[in-house]
Parts: C-alpha cells; sequence; structure tokens
C-alpha cells in the first residue's frame, strides 16, 4: 500500500488490513483526534473479543505498529430509513446493515491516501460478508462534515437524515 505524499517528504509502506490480535502494538497511535486514538488504545480489543466489532489493522511494513484501523460490525435499520427510497419498496420492515465504526491513520500515514485505502477494503469485506450474511447496505456516522464529504467522494455513501442528520449509508446491492 505505498503512496506518494504531500504532507511529508517520507513515503510510508503499510502492510495490508488485518485483524487486529495480541502482538499489534497501539500505544504510539495518533490520529490527532482523541476519540480515535483511545477507542484503538483502549476498547478495541476487548470490542473485538466480547464479538461487539472486528477491527482490522495495518502496521508500518516490517513492525506491529498499526499506523492505520477501522472497525465492522452488525446492526439493522428500519424500512423507512434505508436509502435511497426505492429500496424500501416490497422490502422487510427492518433491514440488516454492516456499520463501518472507527476508522482512523495516525498523522504520520495521513494524506497517503491510506484512508481510502482502508475504505476501498472496508466495503469489500462488507460486500463479501454480505454473500453469507444478510446485509444489504454499509452505515457510517461520520464525526463532522470533513469526513461526510470523504464518504460521499470515495465511495459514494448517501446521506439518511431519517436515521440522523449525520448518518450516510452506501447500499450493497
Amino acid at each position: 500500500m505505498p503512496a506518494p505524499t504531500a504532507r511529508s517528504s517520507k513515503t510510508l509502506e503499510l502492510t495490508a488490513p488485518e485483524k487486529l490480535n495480541d502482538q499489534h502494538e497501539l500505544d504510539a497511535f495518533d490520529s490527532g483526534e482523541v476519540t480515535i486514538d483511545q477507542y484503538l488504545q483502549r476498547k478495541a480489543r476487548k470490542a473485538q473479543s466480547t464479538k461487539q466489532a472486528v477491527v482490522y489493522v495495518s502496521c508500518l511494513k516490517g513492525t506491529s505498529n498499526v499506523m492505520a484501523y477501522y472497525t465492522l460490525s452488525s446492526g439493522s435499520v428500519a424500512r423507512a430509513s434505508v436509502m435511497p427510497k426505492s429500496r424500501q419498496r416490497n422490502s422487510p420492515s427492518v433491514h440488516p446493515v454492516t456499520l463501518l465504526g472507527r476508522m482512523g491513520v495516525t498523522r504520520e500515514a495521513q494524506g497517503q491516501g491510506f484512508a481510502i485505502d482502508l475504505l476501498q477494503d472496508a466495503i469489500e469485506r462488507a460486500l463479501n460478508a454480505s454473500q453469507s450474511i444478510g446485509s444489504s447496505a454499509i452505515i457510517v456516522h461520520p464525526l463532522n462534515d470533513r469526513l461526510s464529504s470523504f464518504y460521499i467522494k470515495y465511495a459514494g455513501f448517501i446521506p439518511c437524515p431519517d436515521i440522523s442528520p449525520i448518518t450516510l449509508m452506501l447500499p450493497l446491492r
């Protein structure tokens, strides 16, 4: 996953995303967003062990230092909240969905395209999983407008104001 950067002169190479395990080093993770950092450092392993989420991490190549991560879990939304509205017709009252939860990239790795790579990996995993376990969409709750624009621009997520003002949905069919 190497990519050139405009932010620093140092090009980093990260490993492909893999499931978080006990060998991964989390303490130095610094994305610049405290809630993203604290989730990874304090809650991610427990969330994964209790099956509340699966955490995928990318490390600096040749190390176990996590430089980027995202989480996936399952959820559901009411038919009335499904977007686009055309997907509501003749459908169940509740739709199973995949939740793209926390996602972060260290400051050192930001600006090199890794967030786009993570997003693509998460979508591919959700699509593959939907072949075995029903899921009609991916839902994300971005922290701010900048992140909303990112999800809309790079993956075509659609706003879902019926769920919340910040929720976005990407249909999987």
